[in-house]
């Protein structure tokens, strides 16, 4: 399969027609035919209908069409990231962070140094993974650094070799509808969890949440904690009272005015509610754009 095909593939999605994509690419309707035909056989997939005014996709066309789509968008942008990077005269930063209110500190931190160290300028290359995933992208120097929820057993980061800093700190809250029986107390018991939907966010397979919360609460109760891929779906799910969802309290929270935030009450011999925000980086990382913002972050505490 070949990037110049999947072009290919998309003009015929959206014109419809194996013509007038041969007329736009300047080849014969017999080689979009055939290219198409190739790429059905690649995959063993059909991908079209083919009728005699109309080409148009089946499900599997548009879904392929949809995937093809975001990876000739995606390569269009390591491209031109690329071209950016032979400027010398430029610091690059590959950073990662967990969940969306990581992020928004992250673009926080960002902006405070492009206004304030305008003389050690850093692009700074930006993306989102789980906790698990962003350690080991650190470790391998798939990224250079990355911002990361510490919470609940605080032992993930033990047996790596990565160094960290604190930029941020809190408590973690339970997020509730109004429309809750529990919004009316002040605070929460692990007694109160019993029977609750509760959710966490990870934008892909991730239990590190869920295990860190877990060791916040008694043994002797089970819980029914699962995983949400969008923030979005889990604010709508909270804000229709149909489950509860735990948050880091002191970092930038989605505006809701259907929600409510609790804190829960540290038990007995288990650990707490507090967290921190770490970035985590290699200790042999030397590069430039790191030391710039190691040293802004520094600032900033």
């Amino acid at each position: 399969m070949e990037i110049e095909q999947l072009k290919t593939f998309l003009a015929v999605a959206q014109l419809g027609s194996f013509q007038q994509v041969a007329e736009q690419k300047f080849i014969s309707q017999r080689t979009v035919s055939k290219q198409m035909t190739n790429l059905e056989n690649e995959l063993r997939v059909k991908l079209f209908f083919r009728g005699s005014n109309k080409i148009s996709l089946t499900n599997a066309g548009i879904y392929f069409s949809q995937q093809a789509n975001e990876l000739i968008n995606q390569l269009n942008d390591s491209v031109v990231k690329l071209h950016n990077i032979t400027n010398n005269n430029l610091q690059h930063l590959r950073i990662g962070y967990f969940s969306p209110f990581e992020g928004r500190l992250l673009v926080t931190h960002i902006r405070k140094y492009r206004s304030m160290m305008a003389d050690q300028p850093i692009s700074f290359h930006v993306s989102e993974a789980s906790i698990e995933h962003l350690i080991a992208d650190v470790t391998l120097g798939i990224l250079d650094c990355a911002y990361i929820l510490d919470y609940g057993t605080h032992d993930h980061l033990i047996n790596t070799e990565l160094n960290s800093i604190k930029v941020a700190d809190g408590k973690m809250v339970l997020g509730i509808s109004k429309d809750h029986p529990l919004a009316a107390k002040k605070s929460l018991s692990a007694t109160d969890l019993i029977g609750q939907t509760i959710l966490y966010y990870s934008n892909e397979s991730s239990t590190y949440l869920q295990s860190a919360f877990l060791a916040t609460l008694p043994r002797n109760h089970s819980y029914n904690i699962q995983r949400i891929g969008t923030i979005e779906q889990l604010q709508t799910l909270v804000a229709l009272n149909q489950a509860i969802a735990f948050y880091p309290e002191s970092l930038p929270l989605f505006s809701n005015d259907w929600v409510v935030f609790r804190h829960l009450n540290n038990s007995a011999n288990r650990a707490s509610q507090n967290y921190s925000i770490q970035l985590i980086y290699r200790p042999d990382n030397n590069i430039n754009g790191l030391h710039y913002f190691r040293q802004f972050l520094g600032q900033l505490n």
